[in-house]
């Protein structure tokens, strides 16, 4: 019995599946990979790959799909001078969320609250700002906002996001009155920053907040 058990416990630590189809899941309670794998970001990997290139930090990139980042007001005076990111996905590095300095800090609670924005149209000096950095290596591709913003009465009737990939030449439009989820479409492979404006507002002691939850969809690849 002993000897069938060895042999048994043998073949079980050579096993080394072949894993170039759907990839072994893992995770902090079952970090089981095979011989020859190891557990990174929650899937088992031996660490190769296609292509070639020479020179040392050549970074590696794990495919993902979904929320990328989050950023929590719910417990914020709205005053404060930036909100740290609330989760990111492991390897991409999330800023804080935080105001242009022509911006004037607000009390609101739930949120990160301002004054002082345009009467006309857009200023490109008075946004909040964000910026996301995928790992070395990967491409961050964004498709999705989901964003809750608040105006006051005499605040800006406007919104919009706009990112760095083209120079924040195209904007997209944010309800001022409602949670919206615009549609993104920006892709970096370096640092990309998010800014949302406020514009049209009656009075310049109006303000604009960004409140509850704040969170970005996309892809690594």
């Amino acid at each position: 019995m002993k000897a069938l058990l060895a042999v048994v416990l043998a073949g079980c630590a050579s096993y080394s599946p072949d894993l170039s189809g759907v990839p072994f899941t893992c995770g902090s309670s079952d970090p089981m990979c095979p011989d020859g794998y190891a557990c990174v970001a929650g899937l088992c990997t031996n660490g190769t790959g296609s292509g070639s290139g020479s020179g040392s930090g050549s970074g590696s990139c794990t495919a993902f799909t979904g929320v990328l980042a989050s950023w929590d007001m719910t417990s914020q005076p709205g005053s404060q001078t930036e909100t740290p990111a609330a989760t990111n996905r492991p390897g991409l590095t999330a800023s804080a969320l935080s105001r242009a300095s022509a911006l004037t800090p607000t009390a609101g609670t739930g949120s990160i609250n301002s004054s002082n924005w345009a009467t006309g149209g857009v200023d490109p000096g008075k946004y909040y700002t964000l910026t996301i950095t995928p790992p070395s290596g990967c491409t961050v591709a964004l498709t999705m906002m989901s964003i809750d913003v608040l105006s006051s009465g005499t605040g800006p009737g406007n919104a919009s996001v706009a990112t760095s990939a083209d120079t924040f030449a195209h904007a997209t439009t944010i309800s001022t009155a409602a949670p919206s989820m615009p549609a993104l479409t920006a892709s970096a492979t370096s640092a990309l920053e998010i800014r949302i404006y406020g514009f049209a507002a009656t009075a310049t002691t109006g303000t604009m907040r960004v409140q509850n939850m704040l969170s970005l969809t996309g892809a690594l690849h």
